[in-house]
């Protein structure tokens, strides 16, 4: 059946076949065309997931560099500089 969405032309590469012939026993009898839609659908959430998980990391990172804690001495580290170079 026709359908209203646009198509978009898929090249089946050696890397495409053997992605769709890992995943074809998950999904027994379905369509190749059904299956790069599955897959690419997945993939854009899985790749969401994977952004997310990235940009809260960097926040706890930032949220520990910046926040006082008893493990770092603040003073010390404001002092770096000069620390280091003292004789």
């Amino acid at each position: 059946m026709p359908t209203p969405h646009k198509r978009i032309p898929v090249t089946q590469d050696p890397e495409l076949t053997e992605a769709l012939h890992l995943v074809a026993p998950y999904y027994p009898g379905t369509a190749p065309a059904r299956l790069v839609h599955d897959l690419a659908v997945k993939g854009a959430q899985t790749i969401l997931e994977e952004q997310r998980a990235a940009d809260d990391a960097v926040e706890r990172l930032v949220a520990f560099s910046t926040e006082s804690r008893e493990l770092i001495d603040w003073d010390v580290l404001g002092r770096v500089d000069e620390l280091a170079w003292e004789e």
